[in-house]
């Protein structure tokens, strides 16, 4: 017979420790905080040892238990996953997505009711975060979609779309300022996006015209959401991400004045557990990968 804990007191103290917080634990559990305590005091009995010492922050895992942590952190995802393949093909599964709020009302909400179309069994919950570090996103995820390369051991990461940036503006800021070469944007009114603080260097560059000519005075905004509203009401000139704004310039509320150069961009990436081989995750990513069109060798990390 295996030696095991009780399933409660394991649930008890990963959650403790992810969260850091005996509240915060038996709020995501649906306890008390005394009974949180009362699962880590019998986990401490069954293993014979401490799992926690006093700091200034309260109380920290030992570093015995840390170590216990990620071992216990790791079978409980695994049992999750099992439980939750073996469910699918009869229950609701639920898909916690991670993605920017951009990217988010650009491509994918309006794509989506072809996945979920296709996977009627998948309910896609998307969460939108303007932050790029994992370490940073609040919640649980199935799989998180960014601008960039991730790494987070147990995990994969798989490009599926690529971003081909130009200078796009209104049609009416167009007629003040006409656009015929790269340089005539040297003197025109440009806006920045703190989320892509380089994509005018970038741009510039590619043009062939020196970093230290690319101006950088003008509008600024952290979202880039905002930097393409406040190009389309004719503000100044922004670096449009295509596919993302290809509705836009369809119903011409953006013009490209200039067919190029185009600068590619990391474009957008999705991590997801390197174990998943099968069930809604690997849909959604083949999904992901057959709609962006751009799908590179998936490296696990």
């Amino acid at each position: 017979m295996r030696p095991l804990p009780p399933l409660n007191a394991l649930r008890a103290f990963e959650a403790t420790v992810r969260l850091g917080s005996l509240t915060k634990a038996a709020e995501e559990l649906g306890v008390t905080h005394g009974a949180i305590s009362r699962h880590i005091q019998t986990l401490e009995g069954f293993l014979g040892i401490k799992l926690f010492q006093p700091s200034g922050r309260g109380r920290v895992p030992t570093p015995r238990a840390a170590t216990y942590f990620a071992d216990v952190h790791a079978s409980l995802d695994r049992l999750a996953g099992a439980t939750e393949r073996m469910r699918e093909p009869t229950a609701m599964r639920v898909l916690r997505v991670s993605t920017l709020a951009t990217f988010a009302m650009r491509w994918l909400i309006p794509r989506l009711s072809a996945f979920q179309m296709a996977h009627p069994q998948v309910e896609v919950r998307l969460m939108t975060s303007a932050t790029p570090s994992l370490e940073q996103i609040d919640g649980d995820f199935d799989v998180v979609i960014r601008r960039h390369q991730m790494h987070k051991p147990g995990f994969a990461c798989q490009q599926f779309l690529l971003e081909r940036n130009l200078p796009v503006a209104a049609p009416a800021l167009l007629q003040k300022h006409p656009i015929k070469t790269a340089r005539d944007l040297l003197t025109a009114p440009l806006l920045h996006c703190d989320s892509k603080p380089f994509a005018w260097t970038e741009w510039f560059t590619a043009a062939g015209i020196r970093r230290s000519q690319v101006p950088t005075a003008g509008a600024r905004f952290e979202n880039y959401y905002f930097t393409l509203e406040a190009a389309a009401r004719g503000l100044g000139f922004a670096v449009g991400a295509l596919p993302l704004i290809d509705d836009d310039l369809s119903a011409g509320r953006l013009v490209a004045p200039l067919s190029g150069p185009i600068a590619l961009s990391d474009g957008y990436h999705v991590l997801y557990p390197a174990n998943r081989s099968k069930g809604s995750v690997m849909q959604f990513v083949a999904w992901l990968i057959e709609q962006g069109g751009a799908g590179e060798s998936g490296t696990a990390s």
